[in-house]
């Protein structure tokens, strides 16, 4: 009884622990593997290149490129080592932001809430990119101008 008892304190203990994720796992370049979006108990799996899929290459100072069909935007990100992704355009604008479900050398899981197209209460729409680690493009291949400079 004292081991099922212990047994059951050592279970909910580590259960409640989060894993901290490391800002050094998210830095470099990575692309999208496949995304899956939910609305509302619609589901949808696509794996195979979307006209939004892009090289995200994230660096140790706090900007993110988002490269895609030979242009870029840039990004400010802040890593909260918890759990969450947040970014901001280097133009401005709102913040938003990410959840991570999982970060290591080789793949990367990130969930964005959405905001619902429908009025009303009860709604859920989320999308979930996976990602792995890429090369990062060669920058003669894509000229780059640090916004804070």
């Amino acid at each position: 009884m004292r081991f099922f008892v212990l047994a059951t304190f050592v279970f909910i203990g580590l259960s409640s622990c989060k894993k901290e994720f490391k800002q050094q796992d998210l830095i470099g370049a990575w692309k999208v593997d496949s995304t899956y979006s939910y609305y509302n108990g619609f589901d949808y799996n696509q794996t195979q290149e979307g006209r939004d899929w892009a090289t995200y290459v994230y660096t140790q100072d706090g900007l993110m490129k988002e490269i895609k069909h030979g242009s870029f935007r840039s990004y400010f990100f802040v890593f909260h080592p918890v759990d969450s992704l947040s970014m901001r355009s280097t133009q401005g604008g709102d913040e938003f932001g990410f959840k991570i479900l999982e970060l290591n050398q080789r793949r990367m899981v990130l969930k964005k809430i959405k905001s619902p197209i429908f009025g009303g209460a009860n709604q859920s729409r989320y999308e979930i990119r996976y990602l792995s680690r890429t090369e990062i493009p060669k920058d003669e291949a894509l000229p780059f101008n640090d916004p804070r400079k």
